[in-house]
């Protein structure tokens, strides 16, 4: 499973030096935390999350949390937002479909 910026939890873009004064918590925010500490979630056999660094919708720290906890990598694209790089999605894409 290839993630690309996933919404893995609640965020607010307070943090963002107030540029948008967005927020935005999806039903059940915490239920994918919750099920990955006691390890109820199922994890994917091959899995990679991928986050832009300036990403305010998936932030990579969560991004990066839920990864940990699930034992997969996470990759932080620099200087990339929500809307990752053709360039950067393309290789990704032709090393997953070799």
């Amino acid at each position: 499973m290839l993630l690309l910026s996933p919404i893995v939890g609640e965020f607010g873009s307070d943090e963002l030096q107030g540029k948008t004064h967005l927020n935005f918590i999806p039903p059940r925010a915490d239920l994918l935390y919750e099920m990955a500490k006691k390890g109820t979630y199922p994890v994917p056999k091959n899995c990679e999350f991928h986050v832009g660094s300036e990403d305010w919708q998936s932030i990579p720290a969560n991004v990066i949390t839920l990864a940990q906890m699930w034992g997969v990598q996470a990759h932080v694209v620099p200087d990339s937002g929500h809307t990752i790089e053709r360039a950067y999605i393309t290789q990704l894409l032709d090393r997953w479909l070799a």
